[in-house]
């Protein structure tokens, strides 16, 4: 008898690899059917001129009002401004080019020019119940993998939240996947989003609802940024294409496998670090995944140890050191709360916990963590 249990795995977009493919983003089919399509990026990748080539190619097909004003963790606020002028102006497909936070805000607007309510009002698993316009993703980082996933998450500033969105109507119809245009990506940056993508693989791996098909895109995102060493080449050499491209793989396939299999703990706890701190992602998940490595091992005892076979470990112990060593050594990211967290008092810590114990990240965490069991994992890191 099969020890496979029953699951659900719905495929993600299709995707386009490759340097420079993005340059023929024009000929795309969704984009061709398209008569006013809305770009979405930030200011950054406008300074960096990756915006200029997509501006010429789509030519009277863009909306006009370019949206360049995307902030670090998306903004609820601003994602509700967007989608009204675009609703207004008859926008029928978006074009998200830049980070996590570009994509997942495009998904935003999305979002709310097809309900026509602001977007805090639409958190939550399978809310949307309509389809939305099309939604075409460049990344420019390589961690969030959002251009893969059923997932998008917002900053409530107003609430002090950030919001969380799970609906399969959220995944992007497209994916371009072009390591040229991560190659000037700053070296914190890099290393904070492969952090980010590693993340995913591990607690997709893990997680109550992983699968074969999962299980298989989490390994291979594992292999890439460790064994094969693509965070490293990159950071040794910022303009080895190959070391960015395998960066980028590695995102996508961990974002294929958490918007399969769902995340855990080490997700609910940066959530809210992040909402109260203005934390990066992909730091605030750094400074948690060791220790929820550590409290899920007697769980996921078969997990780690298809994770130790890929990154050459003898044994789960093992592998949660080359994990650390990851983390901490390759990427950088510190260790303590109070580093990357300066205006964090310990006394908030119980609320942090108590935050994170309602996050909907946290029931597919493997082994059980209650607000003590949380509470205990920030005093470790503090």
């Amino acid at each position: 008898m099969s020890a496979i249990r029953p699951f659900q795995h719905t495929p993600s977009s299709p995707v386009v690899f490759g340097a420079g493919c993005s340059a023929g983003i024009v000929d795309k089919t969704l984009l061709k059917r398209a008569s006013k399509i809305l770009v979405v990026t930030d200011r950054g990748v406008v300074a960096a001129g990756l915006l200029d080539p997509i501006v010429k190619a789509l030519g009277d097909r863009l909306h006009p009002a370019i949206d360049d004003a995307v902030v670090p963790d998306g903004d609820c606020a601003h994602v509700d401004v967007v989608a009204a002028r675009a609703k207004a102006a008859g926008v029928d497909a978006v074009l998200a080019l830049g980070g996590g936070s570009v994509m997942d805000s495009a998904k935003g607007i999305c979002m709310a020019m097809a309900k026509g309510v602001p977007v805090s009002t639409l958190e939550g698993v399978a809310t949307l119940r309509t389809k939305l316009a099309p939604l075409v993703c460049v990344p420019t980082t390589t961690g969030t993998g959002s251009e893969a996933t059923q997932f998008a998450v917002l900053m409530d500033r107003q609430a002090g939240k950030k919001r969380i969105y799970v609906d399969q109507n959220l995944v992007p119809a497209l994916a371009l996947l072009d390591p040229a245009l991560v190659v000037g990506l700053p070296a914190s940056v890099t290393c904070a989003t492969a952090v980010d993508a590693l993340t995913h693989a591990l607690e997709a791996l893990a997680s109550k609802m992983r699968n074969p098909l999962a299980t298989a895109q989490a390994l291979e995102a594992v292999r890439l940024l460790i064994p094969s060493g693509a965070l490293a080449r990159s950071l040794a050499k910022p303009d080895d294409v190959d070391a960015r491209g395998d960066c980028m793989v590695a995102a996508h396939l961990a974002g294929r496998a958490v918007s399969s299999a769902m995340l855990g703990a080490c997700h609910a706890l940066a959530h809210v670090l992040g909402a109260r701190c203005a934390v990066p992602h992909g730091v605030a998940n750094g400074l948690f995944l060791v220790p929820v490595l550590r409290h899920n091992a007697s769980k996921s005892i078969g997990a780690y140890q298809r994770l130790a076979q890929t990154v050459n470990a003898v044994d789960v112990d093992g592998a949660i050191a080359v994990v650390d060593e990851f983390v901490h050594g390759v990427a950088g990211i510190p260790r303590r709360l109070r580093d990357v967290a300066p205006g964090l008092a310990q006394e908030e810590l119980p609320l942090l916990a108590k935050a994170a114990f309602v996050d909907p990240d946290l029931p597919t965490n493997p082994a059980v963590l209650d607000e003590a069991g949380l509470l205990t994992i920030l005093r470790q890191r503090w």
